[in-house]
């Protein structure tokens, strides 16, 4: 136990080893890879971005309904840009 104390005194841990400590996913929520749809449109422009209202609002696209999870992989973010299955939303 001394020996990894000693270790963790001698260095300070990169970036990249603390995102590998914290178990931080990629995002599966878009339903293509965001940037392949329309240029200057954005997943807050879709008619499939959904406000999941709970104590927060989260956003998802609707395609990916059978894939969410409660955890925030499963997330779009409004500002990401447009993938290949967007469309224009309706009013």
């Amino acid at each position: 136990m001394t020996d990894m104390l000693a270790f963790i005194q001698d260095r300070a841990l990169t970036p990249a080893e603390r995102k590998k400590m914290r178990g931080v996913g990629t995002a599966k929520g878009y339903a293509a890879l965001p940037g392949t749809g329309p240029a200057g449109e954005t997943c807050g422009s879709c008619d499939h971005l959904y406000r999941h209202r709970l104590a927060r609002t989260y956003l998802k696209c609707e395609l990916m309904k059978s894939y969410w999870t409660g955890g925030h992989c499963s997330d779009v973010l409004g500002r990401s840009p447009a993938c290949k299955r967007w469309s224009k939303a309706t009013s």
